[in-house]
């Protein structure tokens, strides 16, 4: 029997109002977020936490006594907090719980509740602290420097900032900043009242202190930081290339061919500092600055075991099985050295073939490297490491280049991420939480004066915009071989 009208009619409404409903649910308020935590959710919280990094953390395996130290940890939680617990201090707790690990992919999504934040921006400045506003200017032009928050000193706060670093990364002052940033989380760390102003001590040449009082705001915005072209000329001889996306290299034509341009230049200097993405594109056009092509691979893997996981776990990161490759009996040996029955069997990751590029015979690449080089970057400052033409220049990287586990707590919501696999160089030697030391170390938390940094990575490149500029080079060579000729004269001296 065919519809009628009737019928026809019927579902059309019924439909119109299930689709009305739906649409409905935008405009209901948000649910208020949870502010506090049962001394029950905590401990289901936390139980699931602890069961997923047993299960799925590469990390977990490394370290023996991990599991009583992070259950002796959790029995210390329980009993400071027997009723109930703010959220953001259940994440500030989670967070360092994840430090014991010493995961460089640790990630935890902040869903708590707005809380304090100083009303400026830190930046270190040798051993000096500029407090600049929120266009990147100091505070007071007169007193640029702080000295003190709340009348303790900045040295004080980075102590207890640290708390929530694993201890490989406490001397990074890049990593402590986003923590010293958040206010009310260390007053409540210290033990000190929570409070709607904050009492900043700011110093100048003159270094006569002068307190001044502002308001805590839930969130401080400061000014972008400036993002250089993807190309520039630095020198005639000279260019600079700046990527922050691996993968978008793969895929943007004119992004590929204003690389080759910087790389026909004899010197190519590769700012990485902040650069992620698991594309190996970047890789194929770089290789080309290694004399000699090797057959070994560039580095190994393996992937902590679970049922829910398939052989090709690592393949998304240019993995391929071990057995299709031929290590050297050194690196086979320091492979076969390493039984982890809790991980996978060895996976080896081949050198990218090679992307034609027009590269000197005498080109050289210096590479800018930080904590925030990431994933695929890691693997291309580890190789560029070995390669004779390449300067690796900034701070050490963090060996963040494994495969990322993710899972939610149920009671808190709070969203985590966490290493489920470990890299390891082409010796065969750990890389993950690790990292890769630079040749030249710089800090990469404030903008680089390239004039100064030509100088050092190679003195006869240094910028020319004036001919007092070429004067200054000029004295400086002078004075180099003033002082290479006393030293000639003093060790004939010395043989005599």
């Amino acid at each position: 029997m065919k519809p009628g009208y009737r019928e026809i009619v019927s579902c059309f409404v019924l439909l119109l109002l299930i689709s009305s409903l739906q649409l409905g649910r935008f405009l209901l308020p948000e649910p208020p977020k949870k502010e506090l935590l049962s001394q029950r959710q905590m401990q289901a919280d936390l139980t699931v936490l602890l069961e997923q990094l047993q299960q799925h953390s590469a990390f977990w395996v490394l370290d023996p006594d991990i599991e009583p130290r992070l259950e002796k940890r959790l029995q210390r939680l329980k009993q400071e907090y027997r009723d109930n617990i703010a959220i953001n201090r259940f994440t500030a707790e989670v967070n360092k719980l994840l430090g014991e690990l010493k995961d460089p992919g640790v990630r935890l999504s902040q869903t708590a509740q707005p809380s304090g934040v100083l009303p400026l921006r830190l930046r270190a400045m040798e051993d000096k602290w500029l407090a600049l506003n929120d266009k990147d200017e100091p505070l007071h032009s007169d007193m640029p420097f702080i000295s003190h928050i709340d009348g303790l000193p900045i040295s004080h706060w980075q102590k207890i900032a640290n708390r929530f670093l694993p201890p490989e990364q406490q001397n990074s002052v890049q990593l402590q900043l986003p923590w010293l940033q958040q206010l009310d989380l260390l007053r409540r760390e210290m033990g000190l009242r929570v409070k709607d102003e904050v009492l900043l001590t700011l110093y100048g040449a003159d270094l006569q202190p002068q307190n001044i009082e502002m308001k805590v705001p839930l969130r401080f915005r400061s000014a972008p930081l400036s993002i250089l072209a993807s190309w520039q000329q630095l020198a005639p001889d000279t260019a600079l290339f700046s990527l922050t996306d691996l993968n978008a290299i793969e895929t943007d034509l004119q992004l590929q061919q204003d690389l080759l341009r910087a790389m026909s230049n004899r010197t190519l200097v590769l700012d990485l500092r902040r650069t992620r993405g698991f594309s190996d594109s970047l890789l194929q056009f770089l290789g080309n600055y290694q004399d000699g092509l090797s057959s070994q691979p560039l580095g190994y893997g393996r992937y902590r075991r679970s049922p829910q996981l398939r052989r090709d776990f690592l393949r998304p990161l240019h993995f391929e099985p071990l057995t299709q490759f031929a290590p050297f009996p050194p690196v086979r040996a320091a492979l076969d050295n390493q039984p982890q029955p809790n991980l996978s069997h060895w996976y080896a990751r081949p050198i990218p073939k090679l992307a034609a590029a027009p590269v000197p015979d005498s080109g050289r690449l210096v590479l800018l490297i930080g904590p925030d080089c990431r994933q695929e970057c890691e693997w291309i400052a580890s190789a560029a490491k070995r390669w004779r033409r390449a300067l690796l220049v900034g701070e050490p990287t963090r060996g963040d280049l494994g495969r990322l586990h993710h899972f939610t707590l149920p009671a808190s919501g709070l969203k985590l991420s966490i290493s489920a696999s470990l890299g390891y160089d082409g010796y065969g030697q750990l890389l993950s939480g690790v990292g890769t030391e630079p040749d030249l170390q710089l800090p990469t938390d404030e903008p680089l004066q390239w004039q100064g940094l030509l100088s050092l990575i190679s003195p006869e490149q240094s910028l020319q915009h004036s001919a007092e500029g070429q004067s200054e080079n000029t004295q400086e060579k002078d004075t180099q071989v003033k002082g290479t000729k006393v030293k000639d004269s003093q060790a004939k001296k010395d043989q005599q």
